[in-house]
């Protein structure tokens, strides 16, 4: 006789399933980043989880192209599944840009995807939590920006981080300075941007055989780019560098305001360091680049920033400038759970009204409802089943109190009420059940 077989379902590689406990981290943790958000002027905005190829095409780079999942929908058309909500907004305001006013402040918490290889942290399907300002070239508002990030991250109960700035002007005159061709900007931002991780020699030998720069060319930038020193004292030796460079001189300008901008605003300096090797990988970038960074456990980034003035220029056909940034929400609710920063609690339900037999279902239905109709997460047994069965079920869902109502209770007009955490009990007065129950 053949055994019959089961299938077992699975879910694909990259992509979770979330139960209570994983909710409520992950719920504390977007709603600590809406509060920062909407206390510093932005605005929600959701878009659709498909968009046209063609939105993405050419704007995020090579690299993240490769990432995309993208097929033909039965209509014919090319979609994708949106690979981030920056780009999926630039869209929706470019758009709506005659009804929009300017500037713009927006946040976006939804899910995106990417096709790339699963690891701790990092998934085909994730949260990104974006924030942006659209319609401003001000460098105030990457500052604030910077401000508002720092602001959010201690608000989660961080402790050691700090926010690494950079900016895409001032590395386009470094690169310049050492005699590189415009063709290898991007290149040479995708391997020095790995300095923090895999070293100077590693970033070296990547430029010379992978990117095929120059030897001197290549030495020249690593050398410029691993000084040290105050920001104060890096930006008065790159600006006297990079004189002849005027997009290097640019950088270096806006690259002070923010400093200025944060220290006034009174921002702890511990908190912020211009690190002249931070690239961000994405094309798009245009000024300023900014990453949060974890200091402790060998953590590192939790949030990509940066100016963008050209993205949705594309869009639209004129000049409109934007700058932002996207926190890492599955990095951030991932540290919060190993280094246990909140307390959990196995549910929310905070009583189990218990079924003894059909006719006191009504009895315990009255108990529940008026349990429910003060607020109270209450759960209600749903068929008859042994006393012990049920307070085995509670105690093992992690709900911590009881009330019981058996044949005596409904005779006697009363209720037992049993705290599971303490493993006490007491019978009393049906009348005196809310009241009971909310001193607990």
């Amino acid at each position: 006789m053949n055994k019959q077989t089961k299938d077992v379902p699975k879910r694909l590689a990259g992509f979770r399933d979330f139960f209570a406990d994983d909710i409520q981290v992950r719920d504390y943790v977007i709603n600590t980043f809406k509060k920062v958000f909407e206390k510093y002027g932005y605005e929600p905005l959701q878009t659709p989880a498909l968009e046209p190829v063609e939105i993405f095409a050419g704007k995020a780079g090579k690299e993240a192209e490769k990432l995309f999942y993208r097929f033909v929908d039965e209509g014919g058309r090319e979609v994708m599944l949106k690979y981030e909500v920056m780009i999926s907004m630039c869209r929706a305001v470019a758009e709506n840009i005659n009804q929009i006013p300017l500037p713009y402040k927006r946040y976006q918490i939804q899910n995106v995807w990417r096709a790339e290889k699963p690891q701790k942290g990092r998934y085909r399907e994730f949260t990104q939590c974006d924030a942006d300002t659209i319609g401003s070239s001000s460098v105030i508002c990457d500052a604030e920006f910077i401000e508002m990030g720092i602001e959010a991250i201690k608000s989660l109960g961080f402790s050691k981080f700090q926010a690494s700035i950079s900016n895409r002007k001032f590395l386009n005159g470094i690169i310049k300075l050492a005699g590189a061709e415009g063709k290898d900007f991007m290149p040479i931002c995708l391997t020095i941007d790995k300095l923090p991780k895999i070293g100077p020699k590693a970033v070296l030998k990547e430029l010379l055989e992978k990117r095929n720069i120059n030897r001197q060319v290549a030495e020249k930038i690593l050398k410029i780019i691993t000084e040290t020193g105050s920001s104060k004292e890096l930006l008065e030796k790159y600006q006297k560098s990079l004189k002849k460079i005027p997009i290097g001189l640019e950088g270096i300008k806006e690259l002070t305001e923010i400093f200025n901008y944060l220290n006034q605003a009174g921002i702890k300096p511990d908190r912020f360091q211009f690190c002249p090797y931070i690239a961000r990988g994405l094309a798009y970038y245009t000024g300023p680049i900014w990453e949060f960074e974890v200091l402790d456990g060998n953590v590192g980034s939790i949030a990509g920033c940066g100016r963008y003035d050209q993205v949705i220029s594309n869009f639209i056909g004129r000049p409109i400038p934007a700058t932002g940034g996207s926190f890492g929400i599955e990095r951030i609710v991932e540290l919060i759970k190993d280094r246990q920063m909140i307390e959990i609690s196995p549910t929310k339900i905070r009583v189990l009204v218990t079924y003894f037999q059909e006719n006191t279902f009504n009895n315990s239905l009255e108990i529940a409802q008026s349990l429910r109709q003060e607020n109270t997460r209450t759960m209600l047994y749903p068929e008859p089943a042994k006393l012990d069965k049920q307070l085995k079920f509670a105690d093992r869902k992690g709900i911590p109190v009881a009330v019981i109502i058996g044949p005596d209770e409904v005779k006697n007009k009363t209720v037992t009420i049993k705290n599971l955490k303490k493993r006490t009990q007491k019978t009393i007065p049906q009348d005196d059940l809310l009241k009971e129950i909310s001193a607990k």
